[in-house]
């Protein structure tokens, strides 16, 4: 309801403002929206933030949606419409004193008589005869993939500027088709015509380009989901997509088609993980999903977390899930049978990297603990940091933990005490990647710290993203096809491949509409998963 609301008023870049659990709001970068009728931009940062602030509950991937942030919010938008009337203000000049002091003249001249004289207001129609951007009375209604209906020269408008979502819901368009809306358009001019309106003539088509999805989108992005794209995992010549839309897809590699769409989770999917001919997937049902990889059908759901599962990993035989419950539960792959609930963590559970026979969990309560993966036994608990551990990642000799306090600590596997904290970020550490001589580090400050793991010292800080990097991945394929790249998506839509010879930008590709999440590399192969839901190859 809220999100209607704003795209009646402002038109955004990406109207749908993806909210993410422990998200800081002071880091949000896609708040300067712009007011329809001008074209100004205007800063409503600190609305919106007001807006949003603790909406939804811990563990809701929208808190948008929420009736108890549009009850927030109600209070706020009139602030907003009054934001929007000054900027609309400021476009007239000096025309609006004019008007007002020929006003004043007729008042004088005319007496409280004259004020009586006023016009009525013009005929207000149902609220369905107003196109949602222009909010004016549409004169060609026609609907959109997703069944919402604007007036055909607005919508036009906005497809033409290449956005690729529905203006009201932000949902992606899974086609450009508009198809006319004739019941719509009849009600509408016979409330028109009884009413003494005059409408515009229909909106001509013969001159219209013609939207289709193939002309927009580069051979290289696969289409199919419909929302966050959160995991990508490949076997073989397959790549498997898991999504907020609830499902997984599974994609042959070389021909770059969807073969099969993996149903059977109730709410958005979060993890994967591969272990011989099984997936595993976690989603915020709360469950596990354990899937055959020669049959594609479902063999087992693995209940007992009470909170989403956000990681997997597996190690000696074991499955282990961490979830947002605070519990990391470990599996029997032989039969599936829950062995033990590690318990210790005072916060969610965010991410898993297995090294030396442990098993390492990243917590939101600011530790990392070291589970014995035979004994399951907790043989520490690593404290220092200050802000949430979101990352972790192991070479032969240390294990690596990512904090929203800026910093990154490491961990020596054998004796499990920190060695050093790497510092120069300037804000929250989202992501880390290992490579054979160096680690590397990306942060919301836009940036990616290179790190020597032998001296463990900075010796690059690559800028290129103008927004925060979410993804690192390490491949092939920088100047010569044997070379190694480093690989990072960001939250500026843009995957960028860096040469970890020279480290510069070899490559910058661009496709998707929205920020890149996930990245997976593979056998010369970089697979990128956005927020618009698309697939990069």
């Amino acid at each position: 309801m809220l999100l209607y609301v704003f795209c009646w008023i402002l038109q955004a870049r990406n109207p749908l403002l993806w909210l993410h659990t422990y998200l800081p709001t002071s880091r949000w970068t896609v708040m300067r929206i712009r007011c329809i009728k001008d074209g100004n931009e205007v800063n409503i940062r600190r609305l919106v933030k007001s807006l949003f602030k603790r909406a939804g509950s811990v563990g809701c991937r929208a808190a948008v949606y929420r009736n108890e942030a549009c009850q927030r919010a109600a209070a706020n938008m009139k602030q907003i419409k009054a934001l929007l009337g000054r900027s609309e203000g400021s476009r007239s000049g000096q025309e609006a004193p004019a008007e007002e002091k020929q006003q004043e003249a007729r008042t004088a001249k005319d007496g409280p008589a004259g004020r009586a004289e006023e016009r009525p207001a013009a005929p207000q129609g149902p609220t369905s005869f107003y196109c949602p951007v222009s909010m004016e009375l549409m004169s060609d209604p026609v609907m959109v993939a997703t069944g919402h209906t604007y007036d055909r020269q607005c919508i036009a408008k906005w497809l033409a500027q290449g956005n690729r979502t529905c203006p009201v819901t932000g949902m992606r368009l899974r086609h450009l088709e508009l198809v006319p809306n004739h019941a719509l358009r009849n009600a509408i001019q016979e409330w028109a015509t009884a009413h003494g309106i005059s409408l515009p003539n229909h909106y001509d088509t013969t001159n219209q380009p013609t939207f289709k999805l193939d002309d927009h989108h580069p051979k290289n992005i696969l289409l199919g989901h419909e929302e966050i794209v959160w995991a990508v995992e490949v076997y073989g010549a397959r790549l498997f997509s898991a999504s907020a839309d609830k499902t997984i897809r599974v994609w042959d590699i070389d021909s770059r088609r969807c073969e099969h769409v993996l149903e059977d989770h109730t709410r958005p999917v979060l993890s994967l993980a591969i272990s011989g001919n099984r997936l595993y997937s976690g989603s915020y049902d709360f469950t596990i999903k354990v899937w055959d990889l020669n049959t594609l059908t479902r063999v087992k759901t693995l209940t007992g977390h009470t909170d989403a599962v956000r990681a997997l990993s597996v190690s000696e035989g074991r499955l282990f899930s961490g979830s947002y419950d605070g519990t990391v539960r470990v599996w029997d792959e032989a039969n599936m049978h829950c062995l033990e609930v590690l318990k210790g963590h005072n916060g969610p559970v965010r991410t898993l990297v297995n090294r030396g026979g442990c098993m390492f969990s990243g917590s939101y309560d600011k530790t990392v603990r070291v589970w014995d993966v035979r004994t399951l036994e907790c043989k520490a608990a690593l404290t220092g940091h200050t802000g949430a551990v979101r990352a972790l990642v192991a070479s032969p000799e240390y294990v690596f933990s990512g904090s929203d306090d800026t910093t990154i600590k490491v961990w020596d596997v054998r004796t499990l005490k920190c060695v050093e904290t790497l510092e120069g970020h300037e804000d929250n550490v989202r992501v880390l990647a290992v490579g054979e001589t160096h680690m590397f580090s990306g942060s919301w400050d836009k940036t990616i710290r290179v790190w020597d793991l032998r001296t463990l010292e900075c010796v690059k800080v690559l800028e290129g993203h103008s927004e925060a990097v979410l993804a690192l991945a390490v491949g092939e394929g920088g100047l010569h096809p044997s070379s190694k790249v480093l690989v990072s998506g960001s939250y500026d839509t843009t995957v960028r491949f860096w040469d970890l010879n020279t480290f510069r930008c070899v490559r910058k590709c661009d496709g998707h509409f929205d920020a890149v999440r996930v990245l997976a590399a593979h056998n010369g192969h970089v697979f990128s998963g956005s927020y618009d839901g698309t697939i990069g190859v």
